[in-house]
């Protein structure tokens, strides 16, 4: 799978493009997209509306997700929380690659990154989850941003939360856990509604 160079983050540690990092993710656990600069506060604020092609796949994950009307859209955290975890819940037994979970997420995601992600490889679905009809039970935890992002402010907010993968085989298998921290940038649009322009790893 073609890689992603890695970006120097502002405070020194390399982060992975976010599609090609749940593709790792995946892997690693039983098997990026184009930055944008960070601008200590300037940001484009995104239309109103999400583009409705390519459509998302209309299979929902085991578990079920977080609806986008079931979130408070004008809370940043709870915004790049339901992002996050759309983005890394893939199930073998729908999913052709883990670009399917990236289209679920459309909801969350500005017009511009959507796009990005799509562009990206799909990923296929690891051959063993397929064996196993497995599906991502993914768990996350909020910590707290890296020294050198920037706070918060009207238009640009940052969250960070720490990733657990496992995959879940619907015939008992368990496949082994994986970790990775998710850098989210969120913009705020003129509605004052989150949405998230940039999705990276660690």
């Amino acid at each position: 799978m073609t890689r992603a160079l890695p970006r120097e983050h502002p405070s020194g540690r390399r982060r992975r493009h976010g599609v090609l990092a749940v593709a790792a993710l995946l892997v690693a656990s039983g098997c990026g997209l184009p930055h944008q600069e960070r601008a200590g506060g300037a940001a484009t604020s995104p239309p109103a509306a999400i583009p409705s092609t390519p459509p998302a796949p209309t299979a929902t994950p085991h578990g079920g997700l977080p609806g986008p009307k079931a979130v408070d859209r004008q809370d940043a955290s709870a915004v790049s929380r339901a992002a996050v975890q759309v983005m890394w819940t893939v199930d073998a037994a729908t999913d052709r690659g883990q670009g399917d979970a990236y289209r679920r997420a459309r909801p969350y995601l500005t017009p511009q990154y959507a796009a990005r992600s799509d562009a990206q490889p799909a990923g296929a679905v690891p051959s063993v989850w397929r064996d196993h009809r497995a599906f991502a039970r993914v768990r996350l935890a909020a910590q707290t941003p890296e020294d050198g992002v920037p706070p918060d402010n009207a238009r640009t907010a940052h969250r960070q939360w720490d990733v657990t993968v496992t995959p879940i085989g619907r015939d008992g298998w368990k496949g082994p856990s994986t970790h990775a921290i998710a850098f989210v940038t969120l913009t705020r649009d003129a509605e004052n509604v989150w949405w998230v322009s940039e999705v990276t790893t660690a």
